[in-house]
């Protein structure tokens, strides 16, 4: 303390409600000087409060809020244009993706397929000689395309719906 009254940080301490020194405190209930020093200063800091809250009040209710449900107009083209490098993005990465479906399953390994045994190619082999030679019987031989005429044309499809009744 100067002087035998409070300096200004001790005025701040007791304004802010702070009361970390006992010896200013008395001191304010003691010195009258003191005591309206601190009043005083306790009214302006009050009255700026007060004025503070009056102008910013008033300058609220001058700001425009933009409303979130507006269209902006100036933002089109930009829209517009993230919305054409989403579709290029979106065709590229289909065409890509085709392109790899195609390949894919050439670059893939053909299931491999066990060759019939020597048995089961002899077994196969009889079966289609003994059907080759029925047919020859109930056909009468066999007759080449390039061999056929109009006329040995119908003899064939006469024969071939014999065969097949």
């Amino acid at each position: 303390m100067k002087s035998n009254h409070l300096n200004d940080e001790q005025f701040a301490e007791l304004l802010a409600g702070r009361n970390s020194d006992d010896r200013a405190a008395l001191h304010v209930e003691r010195c009258e000087a003191c005591r309206n020093e601190l009043a005083g200063l306790g009214a302006a800091v009050g009255d700026l409060s007060f004025a503070s809250l009056r102008w910013a009040e008033r300058r609220a209710s001058r700001i425009e809020v933009p409303s979130a449900w507006t269209l902006n107009w100036n933002a089109l083209p930009g829209w517009g244009a993230t919305v054409a490098a989403v579709l290029i993005f979106g065709v590229a990465l289909g065409a890509h993706m085709q392109t790899v479906n195609r390949i894919e399953p050439a670059l893939q390994p053909a299931h491999t397929v066990a060759a019939p045994s020597a048995d089961e190619l002899a077994q196969d082999n009889q079966l289609m000689r003994s059907i080759d030679n029925e047919l020859s019987e109930q056909v009468g031989g066999q007759v080449l395309a390039s061999d056929m005429d109009t006329s040995s044309h119908a003899t064939h499809h006469r024969l071939v719906s014999e065969v097949s009744n």
